[in-house]
């Protein structure tokens, strides 16, 4: 098929069936696909708050942050790189809403995919530190005690058992790789 009846073709469906809508909206953006474009996406645009390449540290994904394509407030989480062979790059893994407290967002990520569609998102708290380019992300606790003085309570008073994980206190989040922050002058010493 050529490309001008492909793009009638999307075109038509899109017109036909809603959920053809959506894929027409995303083939005729500017896509980001590898490192080397999500740079020259950063040096064409002019960049604000979060928007740049980031890295999830923990998951060796790399990221694009950039405003939302449909021309609001909020920005999208675009893959760039990722040793998970179920993402590709380009893929739209996410999102981040302004909150009313200046450097905090709302963080949707997507955690499952259902016939080529990513479903299913999880919400969680990121803060922006422009000082430390990075971003801190707190997701959603879930927290279950029961008192144990309503069962065998003289059993649970001979008992403790504790343990400490110092690395468990590290935050969770992404760092910045481009623009990063670099001091304007030389520091001499």
């Amino acid at each position: 098929m050529s490309i001008t009846i492909r793009i009638y073709t999307v075109i038509f469906l899109a017109a036909i069936f809603p959920a053809f809508r959506v894929m027409a909206a995303n083939a005729f953006e500017d896509n980001v696909f590898d490192l080397e474009s999500a740079m020259q996406y950063c040096k064409e645009t002019e960049l604000e708050g979060p928007e740049g390449i980031w890295e999830f540290v923990e998951d060796e994904t790399q990221v694009l942050i950039k405003k939302e394509s449909r021309g609001g407030n909020d920005y999208d989480i675009v893959i760039i790189s990722t040793p998970d062979c179920r993402l590709k790059p380009g893929d739209k893994i996410g999102s981040l809403q302004r909150s009313a407290k200046r450097g905090k967002y709302k963080m949707n990520l997507f955690v499952s995919r259902n016939m080529g569609i990513f479903t299913d998102s999880r919400r969680c708290l990121a803060e922006y530190i422009d000082k430390e380019d990075a971003m801190q992300v707190q997701p959603l606790k879930l927290k279950i005690s029961v008192r144990t003085m309503w069962f065998l309570p003289k059993f649970w008073r001979s008992l403790r058992i504790s343990f400490d994980n110092p690395a468990a206190d590290l935050p969770h989040g992404l760092l910045r790789i481009y623009p990063r922050n670099e001091p304007t002058k030389p520091i001499y010493l």
